[in-house]
């Protein structure tokens, strides 16, 4: 049961990390952090499996928002334990990814993404968790 959880978690993950810059870029903007119901939206809109979508918001968003938004919804989840394990799979363990990074993994996928703009949510650009 593990395996088949762990395998679905890395293809939904693997899937945000191939289409959600160019989905994001596509409905909001290119920008260095989207919101996380921004996020939610797009995950919902593409039909992407929406179960982890805590890790696209890791993936995402900044720090403080990724904080506030579970926070509103009661929920605990951890921001650092989330990107490590998207380092570890797509980044050579660089927990420092940014949503630059995330396009360069797939640029051939939408060259609309290829080059995050400035626009920042407003949230921290922090690495951490909670």
């Amino acid at each position: 049961m593990k395996f088949i959880r762990r395998l679905k978690k890395n293809r939904a993950i693997k899937s945000y990390v191939k289409k959600l810059p160019g989905l994001l870029a596509k409905d909001y903007g290119r920008s260095a952090h989207y919101r996380p119901l921004q996020i939610k939206r797009t995950i919902e809109r593409a039909g992407l499996d929406p179960i982890y979508s805590c890790f696209a918001i890791a993936m995402f968003s900044g720090r403080d928002d990724f904080i506030q938004y579970h926070t509103d919804l009661g929920e605990t989840c951890d921001y650092d334990a989330m990107r490590a394990e998207i380092a570890h799979n797509h980044f050579s363990g660089d927990v420092n990814f940014d949503v630059g990074d995330i396009v360069n993994l797939y640029p051939e996928h939408d060259s609309d993404a290829s080059h995050p703009g400035s626009h920042d949510s407003g949230s921290g650009h922090g690495h951490g968790g909670h």
